[in-house]
């Protein structure tokens, strides 16, 4: 028996310049992260990881929806796994940060 797919945006949360060494070895430009949340919930979702990031004092250069996806229910995020995944990146994206490959700004 399969699970059942669940319609999901991709969140994907830009907090601060990569290192432009990585860039060049095929690096993201960007250090963040993507988060797959219900597409009902994309807009409530957005608000509330910028709400965090604030919170957690970490960087945010852009957030956005690159897309939809259908998922099953376990690889989709919740507001906790959200917000653990942001606790446990927090200090080395601000160290990233005052490395100062570029600006930032906050929403």
């Amino acid at each position: 028996m399969s699970d059942k797919l669940i319609e999901c945006s991709k969140i994907c949360v830009d907090c601060v310049n990569n290192d432009p060494v990585d860039i060049r070895c095929s690096g993201p430009h960007y250090l963040g992260f993507d988060f797959f949340v219900r597409a009902e919930q994309t807009t409530e979702m957005q608000k509330f990881i910028v709400m965090t990031l604030n919170s957690l004092k970490v960087p945010l250069i852009n957030i956005y929806v690159s897309g939809k996806e259908l998922l099953s229910e376990k690889n989709i995020w919740t507001k906790e796994r959200i917000v653990q995944a942001i606790k446990d990146d927090a200090e080395s994206l601000q160290s990233e940060a005052e490395r100062n490959y570029g600006s930032y700004f906050k929403i």
